[in-house]
């Protein structure tokens, strides 16, 4: 039988002693010996983790298929890696954005990234940051293993950066850490689905106690980052940009017991399985459901299941498609130089895991060790063999032809 929830077992009881049956089962559940208690009440009690069987499993399954993705990911050569994370960054920014209805690009947020990158390099960006500049950097900077927050101010600045270009003025904080009035959930019918805590006090109180079941080391580190993410959107402490912030800060959570690829891919999984997500914050918050977080980590286990064989379905073709790809290469038997021949294997590895199949000339010279002008006596090259085309002038940027397409079969 699988493991239902409190409320399911209360309602499937007809007889009169069910609310008496319902104490019981919560009191055995609480206190089993397995169970992580957390300490943390909210209004229908101490938010706790039960470990049923199928969530061992399905923790057991998420950690196997961990070796699987590690090592696809291992398999690839360090330009298609270089490409892929950015395809995943921008991926994950944009859905993160679109599942709360704010608007972005791929364009956008490759600009972004471009534009942290050279901060990054040179020590400073002249004049206005593009937009979502600072949300992408958050993403960005995952690639670092950073730290957690470790202060409620380490908190209010991930959000500020998460939130700066899509807030209204009307929900700006203004010189308070989080929110000081009360924010109400409502579906498009005015059906209220959850009330933020308040007030500011009783915030600070709970993401205090937030940030130190974040870094726990009495609970698995996979099951605290998920608790802490039903915690977070419990609390709500801002206005708007509560959502954003969360899945960031669980991708900062996760990513210290997954890989990247996988950290990376869990927003697009959740913008594909929208209404089951939300779903699991209401059903942790019910009433009858007595703040038992089990079926919310259940919920959330799952949608990193599906990211994960999303990525190894994606990485295994893409890893075959390259295998290929070096003996298609090596033995078309173009008339060109080898050094032309491996930029158009990088201008390959473009087409299949850069989020535009573009090149770029400067990135190309980098990567060959050799200046522009070189490098661009190989580019006039493939154009002469109508292998690739230019898309951009300044900065001169690349992409395989049909005709490059179809020698390779890509």
């Amino acid at each position: 039988m699988a493991y239902a929830t409190l409320e399911k077992l209360f309602y499937a009881d007809s007889s009169s002693d069910r609310y008496k049956k319902h104490e019981l089962l919560l009191k055995q559940r609480l206190e089993s010996e397995s169970t992580f208690r957390t300490g943390i009440h909210l209004d229908t009690g101490e938010l706790f983790l039960a470990v049923p069987r199928e969530l061992s499993l399905m923790n057991e399954q998420v950690l196997r298929r961990e070796r699987k993705v590690s090592a696809l990911w291992r398999s690839l050569p360090t330009t298609a890696l270089g490409a892929y994370i950015r395809t995943l960054i921008m991926d994950e920014v944009v859905c993160s954005n679109e599942i709360e209805g704010v608007h972005s690009t791929r364009r956008d947020i490759e600009l972004a990234l471009e534009e942290a990158q050279r901060e990054s390099a040179f020590g400073g960006s002249p004049g206005r940051h593009a937009p979502f500049f600072e949300f992408a950097k958050l993403y960005l900077g995952l690639i670092d293993n950073p730290q957690p927050p470790r202060t409620l101010q380490d908190i209010r600045s991930s959000y500020d950066a998460i939130v700066v270009d899509a807030l209204d003025e009307k929900d700006k904080l203004g010189n308070s850490l989080f929110r000081t009035g009360q924010v109400v959930v409502e579906t498009g019918t005015g059906k209220v689905v959850h009330v933020g805590v308040s007030p500011e006090a009783k915030i600070e109180e709970m993401l205090t106690q937030w940030l130190e079941l974040s870094r726990s080391e009495a609970i698995p580190e996979t099951y605290s980052a998920l608790l802490c993410h039903f915690l977070f959107g419990y609390i709500h402490p801002f206005y708007d940009g509560n959502g954003r912030t969360g899945r960031y800060l669980l991708a900062l959570h996760l990513s210290k017991p997954l890989s990247q690829p996988t950290v990376l891919s869990l927003s697009r999984t959740i913008a594909e399985h929208k209404s089951v997500y939300y779903r699991a914050f209401d059903t942790a918050e019910r009433k009858l459901n007595s703040a038992e977080g089990t079926h919310f980590v259940m919920t959330m286990l799952g949608l990193v299941s599906e990211a994960q064989e999303q990525l190894i379905a994606e990485l295994d073709e893409k890893r075959h498609l390259l295998d290929e790809l070096e003996e298609r290469i090596a033995h078309c038997r173009l008339d060109l130089s080898e050094r032309s021949l491996d930029v158009l294997f990088y201008a390959a590895q473009m087409e299949l895991f850069d989020a535009f199949h573009e090149t770029r000339m400067a990135d190309v010279a980098a990567w060959l060790s050799v200046s522009r002008p070189t490098a661009r006596k190989s580019f006039d090259e493939l154009i002469s063999a109508n292998l690739i085309v230019r898309v951009s002038k300044r900065p001169p940027v690349f992409r395989l032809s049909d005709t490059g397409r179809n020698i390779l079969r890509l």
